[in-house]
């Protein structure tokens, strides 16, 4: 139930979790000075921070007239307000003064279902004049109603004396009254309208959080937690890439990649104190000679401990200064091959972040004391804008932007990896690279070379068979044998070059074998034997090698050298005659080349 009182508004905010560690207290009264002033008690409210900083706060209920009106005024009386302000000048306070609608049981005429109990408005301008006609700006709740927090700038409404005003929401998502977004505004925010006076030398700032701007008008296409998964070759990280080309022809994209393996941690990902040697270090130093002690000053190079920010603290930190710079970049951070570390322990307290709606986390963390200080630091460093000035404590909470994206590559069947927990799965969408699905415009060729034996005339050839039948083949054995499809062979699985290295090596074997040359196999690289035939003799064939190659090939050693000197036994063999796949699976390509023995 939301406050019907101003008494009834300080001790829900007093009492709220989110205000846990403040104080808060009223004026005494303070005597007229030599400019006649004079404040009775219980003007205005002392706020103090958990770090010690006190603020001026002046909550004032808005009245209403006219509610025979189409449009009733909807007024708030600033002679409080104003000896608050008064105070907190002379003081060189933070002041805030907070416009409440919590009589909830008037008339206030507003279509849609619209309650203006859920929100206070925060009146950003010095205090003049005697009352505020703020209708206009509460009208503006017709298309904002229900965002977090959003600003009316001049220009956008009609309020005589009024600069801008800011709608913060005190309704959960349980309909209940909250104070966190309030807390969260106090903290961020430098609101001393006194500071616009020239001769004083200050702007205004009326700059919010990052986290406060309006949601992302033009999200990229796919989910701010992304996780691609499926088996070798399928084209994982080619289609991370090509989603993030495509996105930069409507907006800025910048990508950023890091690879995860066994001992990857936290600091590394996050950030950490590092050691750095300090070449200005100086000391006094004694020595003890025969002569007598020498005494003099020795500057050289000293270690020194010093925050070393990961991928994840670099990319944020450009995140929170685009958005306050009001830029449109999007930021993509790709984690490659996710559970080949402990994930959930490389992200720590981040973990919590993940759960995101519409691209913000929807909880928030207290981060450590030197990232929320890097954060800090290379935020304010980025800043265009020289009327922002951002608060020390900015990033003592923290949550993650909508302009934030985290990509991921993984395949579940690799060995030796780390399993996912469920509730670190749960926070993430999925997007499965099937083995069926090719691109052929995307290949980088269509076929591979193979030597194959012909059985009617024993001829062996250097042959340029197609790529996908043969893979296509090998999948079906793997298939048939039992084991899961993230097992498979991808399209991808070979790059350019390594298929041309098999290529220039299936050449060689032939012509060796056929003695028309003398070229050393063993200074040649062959992708087929060392990549492909050693995962699956090793990684998916691994207790049955007799379901895939051929009687006697038991081990990757005897696969290699049947390559090498293409023979078993002493007779002349082919890929046919290595591993156990049907006829039709080697299909000639127009530009096949033979070698005849």
């Amino acid at each position: 139930m939301f406050p019907t009182s101003i008494p009834d508004l300080r001790e829900a905010i007093k009492n709220d979790p989110a205000f846990t560690g403040w104080n808060f207290r009223e004026n005494e009264t303070i005597p007229a000075t030599e400019a006649g002033t004079y404040i009775a008690s219980r003007t205005f409210s002392i706020w103090e921070t958990p770090d010690s900083e006190e603020m001026i706060v002046s909550l004032i209920n808005v009245t209403l007239t006219g509610s025979e009106r189409g449009k009733p005024q909807m007024r708030v009386d600033t002679k409080m307000a104003r000896q608050a302000y008064w105070y907190a000048r002379r003081m060189n306070l933070r002041f805030f003064c907070f416009a409440c609608c919590v009589d909830s049981q008037r008339d206030w005429k507003f279509s849609n279902g619209i309650n203006p109990v859920e929100y206070i408005v925060s009146i950003e301008s010095k205090m003049a004049g005697g009352r505020y006609d703020i209708r206009s700006m509460y009208d503006i709740l017709s298309t904002k109603n229900g965002q977090e927090f959003f600003r009316v700038e001049e220009g956008q409404h009609n309020c005589a004396n009024l600069k801008q005003g800011a709608f913060i929401s005190v309704c959960g998502d349980d309909g209940a009254f909250t104070g966190e977004r309030l807390r969260d505004y106090l903290l961020h925010f430098d609101s001393r309208p006194y500071m616009a006076d020239a001769q004083e030398g200050h702007r205004p700032v009326y700059t919010p959080s990052a986290l406060y701007r309006e949601p992302d008008p033009e999200p990229l296409a796919l989910p701010w937690n992304l996780l691609v998964h499926g088996a070798p070759g399928t084209g994982k990280s080619f289609f991370l890439n090509q989603k993030v080309d495509e996105f930069e022809k409507n907006c800025p994209v910048e990508m950023r990649r890091v690879t995860f393996y066994e001992d990857y941690s936290y600091g590394q990902f996050v950030g950490e104190y590092m050691p750095v040697p300090n070449e200005t270090a100086a000391e006094t130093v004694d020595i003890q000679c025969p002569g007598g002690p020498i005494t003099g000053n020795v500057t050289g190079e000293r270690i020194t401990y010093r925050f070393s920010p990961g991928p994840l603290a670099e990319t944020l930190a450009k995140c929170f200064a685009a958005k306050l710079n009001a830029e449109d970049t999007k930021f993509v951070l790709i984690v490659e091959e996710l559970n080949r570390a402990n994930a959930a322990s490389i992200f720590g307290d981040i973990f919590q972040l993940l759960d995101r709606e519409k691209g913000v986390s929807i909880y928030e963390i207290t981060p450590r004391a030197d990232l929320s200080r890097y954060l800090y630091e290379a935020v304010a460093g980025q800043l265009k804008d020289e009327t922002i000035q951002l608060s020390e404590a900015a990033f003592s909470k923290l949550r993650l932007p909508d302009n934030f994206y985290l990509w991921a590559t993984m395949n579940g069947a690799d060995q030796g990896v780390f399993p996912l927990d469920s509730a670190f799965k749960r926070r993430w969408s999925y997007l499965y690279r099937d083995i069926y699905e090719v691109a052929p415009a995307c290949a980088f060729r269509p076929w591979i070379c193979l030597p194959l034996l012909d059985a009617s005339s024993g001829q062996l050839s250097a042959a340029r068979v197609s790529w996908d039948p043969f893979r296509t083949a090998i999948n079906e054995r793997i298939l048939d044998a039992g084991f899961a499809e993230d097992r498979c062979v991808g399209y991808w699985f070979f790059s350019e070059e390594e298929l041309g290295a098999i290529e220039a090596y299936t050449k060689a074997a032939v012509e060796n074998k056929n003695g028309d040359g003398q070229t050393d196999l063993s200074s040649l690289p062959n992708p087929l034997v060392d990549k492909l035939f050693a995962y699956l003799i090793q990684d998916v064939f691994r207790n049955v090698p007799a379901s895939f190659f051929s009687d006697g090939i038991n081990g990757l050693s005897q696969v290699r050298r049947a390559l090498k000197q293409l023979e078993i036994d002493g007779r002349t063999v082919g890929m046919q005659d290595i591993v156990q796949l049907p006829a039709s699976t080697y299909v000639a390509t127009p530009s096949t080349e033979v070698a005849k023995v």
